[in-house]
């Protein structure tokens, strides 16, 4: 990753990515793990973090999503993929929660 995220990006993405962990209502040990891999990658310490809850996104995360360079969009479309795909089970809810960020947010689909 050649651009480095701003804090304020970084808080939208691992919003994004907190709930996408969650949208199954599943744990699963490797999507743990690809969670915290994709916020190291991000640089981002989650210390004293509190997503910002799924029903608020839209409100507070959607235009800074939009705003994102299209190479750091393309770096956190990756991140959502490998994410859904870590436990092995890209799930119905999951899928839905992928295309509503994607759509609504100008984040184009990289899958590899």
């Amino acid at each position: 990753m050649e651009e480095k995220f701003t804090q304020e990006e970084k808080i939208a993405v691992a919003s994004v990515l907190f709930n996408l962990a969650d949208a199954d209502f599943q744990s699963h040990k490797s999507e743990k793990e690809c969670l915290e891999a994709c916020l190291k990658e991000l640089e981002f310490d989650t210390k004293g973090f509190v997503p910002i809850p799924k029903n608020e996104l839209q409100k507070q995360v959607y235009e800074t999503l939009k705003r994102m360079a299209k190479e750091k969009k393309r770096s956190f479309s990756l991140m959502m993929t490998k994410l859904s795909r870590s436990d092995a089970h890209f799930g119905a809810r999951e899928r839905a929660f992928v295309m509503e960020i994607l759509n609504m947010c100008n984040v184009p689909f990289v899958h590899k």
